[in-house]
C-alpha cells in the first residue's frame, strides 16, 4: 500500500502525463511533417506512461477499498 504521500504524486504524475499527452496530440498535427513525426513518437511513449500511471492509482484504490 502506497503512504498518502506517494499517493498524491502519483496523481500528480498522472495528471501530468495527461497533460503532456494532450499536448502532444496537438504537436502531431504540425504543418512541419519533422516535428510531426517526432512528435509522434514521443507520444507513443508519453501515452504508455500515462497508462501505467492509471493502473496504480486504479490498484492504490481497490487497496483503500478492501482494507
Amino acid at each position: 500500500m502506497l503512504n498518502t504521500n506517494d499517493q498524491e504524486n502519483v496523481l500528480k504524475s498522472s495528471q501530468t502525463a495527461n497533460l503532456l499527452v494532450q499536448n502532444l496530440r496537438d504537436l502531431v498535427k504540425s504543418g512541419n511533417p519533422l516535428l510531426a513525426e517526432m512528435a509522434f513518437e514521443i507520444l507513443q511513449q508519453a501515452v504508455q506512461i500515462e497508462q501505467r500511471l492509471k493502473r496504480i492509482e486504479s490498484i492504490t484504490r481497490l487497496e483503500e477499498k478492501t482494507e
